[in-house]
Parts: C-alpha cells; structure tokens; sequence
C-alpha cells in the first residue's frame, strides 16, 4: 500500500525526520508529531498506519495506543512501536497495549519498511487469511485448511487448525486462554480453558520441532515467536 497515510510520534525529532525521509522515498505519505499530547490534536483518523515511541512526555506511547484501540474510527488501524525499552515484559506490555509489532532501537530502517509491508499485507489484504503462510518447511495452506511440513500434511483437527493460524497471523501477540476460546469457538460456553491447553500440546507434538515456536507466558497465555532466543 504505497498510499498508506503514516503517523509517527516520536520525541527525538532527528529521528521523526530519518523515518519521514525514508519512508516518504518508498512512497508512503507521512507526517511526525514529536509527543503523544501533539499527535492527539490531530485529525487521528485520517491515518492509515502509526509508528509510536513508548518513552513520551506525560502521556506515553503504551497510553496513546490505548487512546487509539479505544476509539472506533481508529481501533483496527496498525500500530507499530518503535521503542529504547527491550525486555520481554516491556514487549509484553506493548502487545497488551494493542501493538500489531514491536521493534527496539537502534534498528534498521529497512527493517521498518519490511515490517509495515507484512503489517499491512495482512491487515489490508482483501482476503482475511493468506492463500499460504511459510515458516521454514512449515506451510499453512488456507484453501485446503491444511498445515503441511516437508510436504506432507500432519493431519491437524479444525480446532487445532484455527488456534495455530490465530497465533500465527498475529506473530508475538499474546492470546489468553479467553480470547483463543471466544475466537475459536464462539458461542460455545461448554469450552474450559483446559481444552486450550489440550488442543495446543496436541499441536506442538503434531509440529515436531516447531513446537519451540509456539510459547507460553505464565499467566497470559500463548503466542507464535519466529525467534527462539
């Protein structure tokens, strides 16, 4: 989407202006506001995509986010954290906050316009689900709702078919036991959430090796992580 209307929130104006400049000259438009109290002035759903730092003034990134996800107009946009702050719980945090991806500082710029590409591929696609996700030898085949691995199908069920593409699709984003449950089985109230915690051990046996994708946060739930370290 070479037309994606981008706002970035960051307080290091040398920054917003690299970001401004590299992003503009892969054809993306692009505006900066150098705190969150700035960027809330703005006509905010008009933008397509934002880029916040976390370390802001008095109202943070992780706040602004939350701003943005409580607001209808705005709620299902991206949000892509750019951020000095690198442990687990403070990526944690920021999925929770509602980050569709999280990068830490100092990155490529590169690495930025990669990341809004697969952001975006998937959030603006005119098909919910992409024809074929690949991971490695792992390939997920939507049309046939069939997960293969050095070719072959390892026979996964419906329900463990929908679990591991939720988690997929949204690489890193923590899903509790609650929200796999309301999503993948809906209006089933019979379902506990040790039924969750069957349906993921039966997958990550079905996987092989790729089960260490697939982890656990104690106390959160689970989510699919490209990186094993």
């Amino acid at each position: 989407m070479k037309d994606l209307k981008i706002l970035v929130v960051d307080d290091e104006e040398d920054l917003c202006e690299i970001l401004q400049f590299n992003l503009k000259q892969e054809g993306f438009d692009v505006d900066v506001a150098y705190s969150a109290e700035q960027a809330l002035k703005l006509e905010l759903k008009t933008y397509d995509f934002f880029l916040l730092d976390i370390m802001m003034g008095e109202i943070s990134g992780l706040d602004l986010a939350k701003i943005i996800r409580r607001n209808p107009d705005l709620e299902a946009k991206p949000i892509l954290f750019i951020t000095a702050k690198t442990t687990e719980a403070d990526r944690l945090m920021g999925f929770n906050a509602g980050a569709d991806d999280y990068v830490t500082k100092p990155f490529s710029v590169k690495e930025i316009i990669a990341r809004i590409n697969v952001i975006c591929k998937r959030i603006f696609s005119d098909s919910k689900e992409d024809p074929i996700f690949e991971f490695e030898d792992l390939k997920m085949i939507s049309e046939s709702k069939k997960v293969c691995i050095d070719g072959k199908d390892i026979g996964l069920t419906k329900t463990e078919y929908e679990i591991l593409r939720l988690l997929i699709s949204h690489t890193g984003r923590i899903y509790s036991r609650e929200e796999i449950m309301s999503i993948v089985w809906a209006n089933d109230s019979f379902i506990g959430d040790r039924t969750v915690d069957v349906n993921v051990r039966r997958i990550r046996k079905k996987i092989g090796e790729y089960h260490k994708f697939i982890k656990t946060k104690s106390g959160y739930g689970y989510y699919f992580e490209t990186r094993t370290n």
